[in-house]
């Protein structure tokens, strides 16, 4: 593997690990803000955070943040706008992964 080629999976390591981190941020913002009125978002968010995974592929994180913006859509949160908008760009993750490969 050249040096270039091992920068590239480093740097995608790296990104990937800040996008999924920025997901379970989020999940978390959820679940200390949400009351029992949020059900849907608030669920949603506890199992992204409690599947106990330590990574995810770009394609899960995805996945996971769609099911976030779903229940966003709902909830009546003054958070919730700005969390929709930045879980909006979470769920680019796995276009943003097939452009580099």
């Amino acid at each position: 593997m050249s040096g270039e080629t091992a920068n590239l999976e480093v740097w995608h390591r790296d990104a990937n690990h800040a996008l999924f981190m920025v997901l379970i941020e989020c999940c978390q913002i959820i679940i200390d803000t949400a009351d029992e009125s949020d059900a849907m978002v608030a669920i949603v968010a506890r199992n992204i955070k409690q599947s106990g995974k330590t990574k995810m592929a770009n394609k899960e994180i995805a996945e996971c943040a769609y099911r976030l913006a779903l229940g966003l859509k709902q909830w009546k949160h003054p958070q919730a706008e700005a969390l929709a908008r930045l879980v909006a760009q979470i769920m680019l993750a796995d276009r943003w992964e097939a452009k580099l490969r």
